[in-house]
């Protein structure tokens, strides 16, 4: 099969081409050229700007593939301009969505694949507009198309794990220093490793089953955020101890650290994954301090960790938190990777 990924060397997207070349398709990635790759050699890149998009439409007419995975899908004219490019031209178009199309609290744990959409960040209203422009076109002049939403997705590959982008957190742990989760730390949720969500996507490349269709690729172990964080010592050989803050308080004091705390992370978020394993094969089977222990080796060896006296963000909240105070952050610790914001 030849098989095209926009993006193609991000987290999951790593994963994806890897189990592709493994099983012997022919792929191409097509990006920037600015993330450093971590695919086999063999792989052929295009250099290109899909935000530019009569220039990306016209390089991919060209081109011939039986199928597209777009992991890099943001804005509802990404979705536009991919059937412009590949309508008529390729079987098959899989785009990587989020269950943040779904927004919180759900209506029910765990939430089915016909959740009700009602996002409440513009990442989840963007990638909402965009299912809804991809799945509209499945059957139309030869072209199918699938939607694969995974949630809290990590392992080799990934920094910034836990609640606040925090790289010192194994090294926290290890040390048994205080942990920030927020509220009472009992909200339900499930962290997948990358090799797991990606399968999901091979497996739905050219299968009847997967057309028109939207599937969850999440973990199966679903536990609470305290838990999350006991795997993570567990991974480490480390010590989670917890300080329980609110949300509100945190959000209120540091808006770009606590952006995924306020928008997503403090609703329980729990999936079933049933119809990716009826169509799919779908199925987990990295266990979640497996995933982590994995991460934080990555993380070490890539020489992502920081050492706890470099990011000090986590002290400087607990010490306000408990003495009823502003928090004094130097500045800059109050980030996001996310592009910075303080809404999102």
């Amino acid at each position: 099969m030849k098989v095209l990924l926009i993006g193609g060397t991000g987290l999951i997207s790593t994963a994806i081409v890897n189990q592709l070349v493994e099983r012997g398709d022919e792929v191409t990635v097509y990006n920037r050229g600015v993330t450093p790759r971590r695919i086999p050699k063999a792989v052929r890149e295009i250099k290109g700007n899909r935000w530019d998009y009569p220039a990306f439409e016209k390089q991919m007419k060209g081109l011939e593939f039986d199928a597209v995975i777009d992991m890099v899908a943001f804005a509802p004219e990404n979705a536009e301009s991919i059937l412009r490019a590949f309508r008529g031209n390729v079987r098959h178009i899989v785009v990587c969505s989020t269950v943040c199309v779904y927004g919180g609290p759900m209506t029910r744990l765990p939430a089915t694949d016909d959740e009700p959409h009602r996002p409440v960040t513009d990442y989840g209203r963007n990638k909402s507009k965009i299912e809804s422009t991809l799945l509209s076109a499945d059957g139309k002049d030869g072209l199918h198309t699938t939607v694969i939403r995974p949630s809290y997705t990590t392992g080799e590959g990934a920094e910034y794990p836990g609640l606040f982008f925090d790289n010192s957190l194994p090294n926290r742990l290890r040390k048994g220093l205080p942990i920030i989760v927020m509220d009472d730390g009992r909200a339900a949720w499930a962290v997948a490793h990358v090799s797991d969500v990606g399968r999901a996507f091979v497996n739905s490349l050219l299968n009847p089953k997967a057309f028109g269709q939207a599937y969850h690729a999440t973990s199966d172990e679903h536990t609470t955020w305290d838990g999350v964080y006991e795997a993570m010592a567990k991974a480490v050989g480390g010590k989670f101890n917890p300080v329980h803050i609110p949300t509100e308080w945190l959000y209120s004091q540091a808006p770009r650290r606590s952006l995924g705390v306020k928008y997503i992370y403090q609703y329980p978020s729990i999936f079933d994954n049933t119809k990716a394993k009826r169509d799919l094969g779908f199925q987990t089977t990295v266990p979640l301090a497996e995933t982590w222990r994995r991460q934080f080796e990555w993380m070490e060896q890539a020489g992502r960790t920081q050492e706890v006296e470099e990011d000090r963000f986590e002290d400087v909240m607990v010490e306000a938190f408990q003495k009823n105070r502003k928090p004094e952050l130097p500045e800059g610790m109050d980030f996001n990777p996310w592009g910075n914001n303080t809404t999102n």
